[in-house]
């Protein structure tokens, strides 16, 4: 048996995967009408759409299969994911590669197999769609243009799952690992890893979706007075009172992260350019309006931020990357810094030289 080799990008095709949230989302009915589909074409006895996962091949999708998953390292669908076109085996019994595997040993006892890889909108292979059967079979170049617009069809349906989930679906699909590795522990916000994970992900869905994102950047105004006036403890409360109250106050879609000690950036997707600033002012009136503090004497004590904004069109993501943008946007953060407090900065990002 011949093992799949790994993919040279191994490693961040499986970060990719893994930023999807597809491996523990719940079945897509739409998946599993594409199987139906490509039985009904090829009248295979097995159909599939799997990923590839780092140990496993995990059938996302199947008609017939008869586990969920099986071990990465005897997949045909491994092989699959290092090309670009369609992989056929007309018969595995007398296929050096396959002769021995289990799959073909033993049940579901395979004999031909056709599978198109699948790509994701990073462009990363994984996984594939496959049919099988348990007698040796031919597929002609129609047979396997089928099979690649079925593929197509599978990708789609996959991109628009990635970016359906709000916020807190994707936070719920977090295993243990990825969750601290994304969320600020005393917030319960994102933090800057996942913050800029999200963008990512938002810059794709606006482009299949042809949607526009506003980003924001804002910190508290004259945080090193208030620490050390107030105490640490007392800066950290209004840290958290900040990413609770600019939590509720947001839409289902939009979300919000700490990105520094007293930091925070913002996403909002499907605003129009001319909102972007309006909506900036709006984080202010929710930040001074709801984190309400007192000193020891019960005199009030105001608390305040200064936003930075920016907004991206949907081909953004060809000309820009995430931690790009919100570096714009803190660029912008900090002139609205220097000229007071409370000020909201709106600059827009540059024009690609090719498109100026």
């Amino acid at each position: 048996m011949k093992k799949a080799e790994l993919p040279e990008n191994e490693t961040a095709r499986q970060k990719s995967l893994e930023s999807m949230g597809i491996l523990t989302s719940v079945a897509d009915p739409e998946l599993d009408r594409i199987t139906r589909v490509a039985q009904r074409i090829f009248g295979s006895e097995i159909v599939a759409i799997s990923l590839l996962d780092n140990d496993r091949q995990f059938f996302k999708s199947n008609i017939n299969q008869p586990s969920s998953e099986t071990p990465r390292d005897i997949s045909f669908c491994g092989h699959v994911i290092l090309g670009d076109t369609a992989f056929v085996v007309e018969d595995a019994q007398q296929d050096e590669r396959f002769h021995d595997n289990p799959l073909v040993t033993g049940i579901p006892n395979v004999r031909a197999y056709a599978g198109v890889p699948l790509s994701n909108p990073d462009g990363y292979k994984i996984g594939a769609l496959c049919v099988v059967d348990t007698q040796t079979r031919q597929f002609s170049q129609e047979d396997l243009q089928i099979l690649e617009d079925l593929g197509h069809w599978a990708e789609t349906a996959i991109a628009l799952r990635y970016g359906s989930r709000t916020p807190q679906q994707v936070l719920d699909d977090l295993d243990p690992a990825k969750h601290d590795m994304l969320i600020d522990p005393e917030t319960r916000t994102w933090n800057d890893v996942g913050m800029r994970e999200f963008l990512h992900r938002e810059l794709i869905n606006a482009r299949l979706k042809h949607s526009t994102i506003a980003i924001y950047r804002f910190e508290i105004d004259d945080h090193e007075r208030l620490a050390s006036t107030y105490g640490n403890d007392t800066l950290k409360r209004i840290v958290q009172a900040i990413a609770s109250a600019t939590k509720s106050s947001l839409r289902d879609r939009d979300v919000v992260g700490r990105v520094d000690e007293c930091g925070f950036a913002c996403l909002m997707p499907n605003v129009r350019q001319e909102q972007t600033s309006f909506l900036g002012f709006k984080l202010c009136d929710t930040v001074r309006e709801q984190c309400r503090f007192t000193d020891m004497n019960g005199d009030p004590v105001r608390i305040t931020v200064s936003v930075g904004a920016t907004w991206a069109e949907p081909e953004a993501k060809q000309h820009f990357k995430s931690n790009e943008i919100l570096e714009f946007a803190a660029a912008a953060m900090e002139q609205a810094k220097s000229e007071g407090i409370e000020n909201v900065v709106y600059r827009a990002l540059p024009v690609p030289a090719e498109t100026a």
